[in-house]
């Protein structure tokens, strides 16, 4: 039957082509057309001896379906391992395909304010926070009430094109401590998905037609089966698309806020500037420090009294009990004494 044939023809082409670009190559050799054609050509010899029922239109198709997928390969085949994402011609995508990434670990004084803010302004950009997390760092005292030092970790993810309108937004905001930048280009693997994906998407209507075309059960079960793994390997190329689309469009911002007092000096500042600022810092370290133990001190007046108490009762048991040995004491010398000596006595007697 002509149409065994021709999907014959066409699972092995689909599965050639599958096979060369599931590695990331995405190449065929050029030979790929000429094969093609032999095969088609063969089908043609067998229909003209008579080994194949009468009707040349799957022949022909056959033909063209090897067509398009060996034009398919060739467009993939510019993308051969080893090439860099520099390589890739310009008409390939409008743009680069670039993930950035950023990190930016800054101090606040007004930490109860910052951390909302900064979900606000992630949102009105158009992004969302990821992840957060709030946590304490140590307590001190404030005022005679005991405050915590905090700190947040947060994970934006802001649309690309304002990602330096937020970073501006957090450095007026914030002390930032320090900051750094990575951007990961990935415009060879998103052609090569797209590329793959155009290829599998083209087999696949090809399939769907003989599908229509199909008369026995042998037939629609090896195209079903087919089917099934293209349409498999499309949402593979799909998810991996989407996830390169997320990165892409949206920046990461990874971002670690600390609740201080007082910010640090800025790296910029002169050596003397940032000799006068550690001795202010310093001393105003001391009178924390100071502050804390009047007030800690003061806060356990109850427990020291409480202690004090048992210590001298413990000093007034101890001396009590030394007295009252040290008085019966010559008496319990005397009377040993004595039985001492009567014990030697009865002992010359014997």
């Amino acid at each position: 039957m002509k149409i065994t044939r021709v999907i014959t023809g066409l699972l092995t082409a689909g599965l050639l082509v599958a096979g060369m670009t599931a590695c990331g190559s995405g190449a065929l050799n050029a030979n790929t057309k000429e094969q093609a054609y032999e095969s088609a050509a063969a089908d043609t010899a067998a229909y003209d001896s008579g080994s194949m029922p009468s009707g040349g239109a799957g022949v022909t198709e056959s033909m063209a379906v090897y067509d398009d997928v060996a034009e398919a390969a060739e467009e993939e085949s510019v993308y051969e391992e080893g090439s860099s994402a520099a390589e890739v011609p310009e008409n390939a995508v409008s743009e680069r395909k670039l993930i950035k990434t950023v990190n930016i670990s800054a101090e606040t004084e007004s930490f109860d304010t910052l951390v909302p803010e900064l979900q606000r302004q992630v949102e009105a950009l158009g992004g969302y926070i990821e992840n957060i997390s709030v946590y304490d760092i140590n307590s001190y005292y404030v005022e005679e009430r005991l405050e915590k030092q905090r700190g947040a970790d947060l994970t934006a993810r802001v649309p690309k094109e304002k990602l330096d309108g937020f970073l501006s937004q957090v450095a007026q905001q914030t002390n930032v401590t320090s900051r750094s930048e990575s951007v990961e280009d990935v415009t060879l693997q998103y052609v090569d998905l797209e590329s793959h994906k155009k290829a599998l998407l083209t087999e696949q209507e090809r399939l769907m037609e003989l599908l229509g075309e199909a008369e026995s059960v042998e037939d629609i079960i090896a195209i079903e089966g087919r089917l099934s793994e293209v349409r498999y390997q499309l949402e593979s190329m799909e998810s991996q698309l989407r996830t390169y689309d997320n990165k892409i469009d949206y920046s990461t911002v990874y971002l670690y806020i600390v609740e201080v007092r007082k910010y640090s000096p800025s790296e910029d500042a002169s050596v003397g500037q940032r000799i006068a600022n550690g001795f202010v810092k310093s001393l105003e370290d001391i009178g924390y420090g100071i502050r804390d133990f009047a007030i800690g001190f003061v806060i356990d007046i109850p427990y020291i009294v409480l202690w004090v108490i048992i210590i001298a009762v413990v000093v007034l048991a101890g001396r009590l009990i030394h007295k009252v040995w040290k008085k019966h004491a010559p008496k319990r010398w005397t009377d040993r004494k004595k039985e001492k000596q009567e014990k030697e006595e009865q002992g010359k007697e014997k």
